[in-house]
């Protein structure tokens, strides 16, 4: 009984010192800042902010976040609030897209009848700055 017991007390010793890594995810926020320097809205600036689990992401060539994987977006838009809701083939776009780990591409539009993609195209200049800290609440107003 008693080698038992000391064999039971090795055994859970030995768990005890292997290591175990966990992976926190945590939420990784971007403002962002659109300005148009050419055609019909030149001079027109716009903002707003995106979210997502940067645990979803291995960095390998290109990987896109959906809504379904926490993607939220917010943008104000001629006065307009839009939300990833507000995409006209929600739930599976917005998409965020991303090139070995860099984001490179909020695919989102609003209006029918063809999707678009303005992010950062020629006269669309995106700025992004990432957010210092994520624990804020995040709420589209």
């Amino acid at each position: 009984m008693r080698n038992k017991i000391n064999l039971l007390s090795i055994i859970s010793l030995g768990f005890s010192l292997i290591p175990i890594n966990f992976v926190v995810a945590k939420p990784i926020i971007y403002d962002f800042t659109i300005k148009i320097t050419e055609g019909s809205l030149q001079g027109k600036s716009y903002q707003g902010f995106l979210s997502y689990d940067d645990g979803k992401l291995k960095g390998e060539t290109t990987e896109i976040l959906t809504v379904k994987d926490g993607l939220k977006v917010c943008l104000n838009f001629f006065n307009q609030i839009y939300d990833e809701k507000k995409d006209v083939d929600y739930p599976e776009f917005p998409q965020l897209i991303f090139q070995k780990g860099q984001l490179e591409i909020l695919d989102f539009w609003a209006e029918s009848p063809s999707r678009r993609l303005w992010w950062n195209r020629d006269g669309w200049d995106v700025t992004l700055k990432q957010r210092e800290n994520s624990d804020l609440p995040l709420s589209c107003p």
